[in-house]
């Protein structure tokens, strides 16, 4: 840093004269001050982040893959595995993504969840707990997350109507399984179904004249 007594100001960089009166300048002691202020170094970027988990989902999927074929499929926990990684993957991708819009997130990752669990279920004897417990209590979790998480974050009704609506379909989609005989233990099942309808019916009396509002945003009518 240089200074000029004439004109009594710092001057950056090194020059040879003042540029305002051309006079003679002197140098500070000490550090020059930077022209520029120091930037933190640059974090890993979202699309870094993705190849990363991308990669080591590949991996291991080959490693697993590799194991099945070489055991000619003995073991039955490679293939849930499998599954696992890539569905592990997709929630990172989906989060990543959507982080702005929690529901969705939620949604689609209890809609994932229930597959798994059904998958697994079904691979290693059918012994019927996803239908009995498993799906009814994800369903049942995922009513009170989504008006804890309408609360929360002050949603209007038409910004979560869609998941409320989906969340009642998926969970009358359990009658298939009870009528089916597929569902051995009704009860958890009935009680979620009952907590949507009496969800549905609340919306219906209570917020008619917005539930009207959304479906005509939805539907465009």
């Amino acid at each position: 840093m240089q200074y000029c007594s004439k004109c009594k100001v710092n001057i950056r960089g090194n020059k040879s004269c003042c540029p305002l009166c051309q006079g003679r300048v002197s140098r500070l002691e000490g550090e020059e001050n930077r022209v520029f202020p120091l930037l933190d170094p640059p974090k890993i970027s979202n699309l870094s982040f993705i190849k990363i988990c991308t990669f080591i989902a590949v991996a291991l999927e080959i490693v697993f893959i590799s194991i099945n074929i070489m055991t000619h499929g003995v073991h039955s926990f490679i293939g849930p595995v499998i599954l696992g990684i890539a569905v592990g993957w997709f929630t990172i991708l989906t989060t990543l993504y959507l982080r702005n819009n929690l529901l969705k997130v939620i949604t689609g990752e209890v809609i994932v969840a229930i597959i798994i669990d059904v998958y697994v279920d079904l691979k290693t004897g059918f012994y019927g707990w996803s239908f009995n417990w498993m799906i009814p209590s994800t369903l049942t979790a995922l009513a009170i997350a989504t008006i804890i998480i309408a609360a929360v974050m002050k949603l209007r009704l038409d910004e979560y109507i869609f998941y409320l609506i989906l969340d009642v379909i998926l969970a009358l989609l359990q009658i298939i399984f009870i009528c089916n005989n597929m569902n051995k233990f009704p009860w958890p099942a009935a009680i979620s179904i009952m907590i949507y309808l009496i969800l549905l019916a609340a919306v219906i009396i209570f917020r008619f004249r917005d539930l009207k509002n959304a479906s005509g945003k939805m539907f465009n009518l």
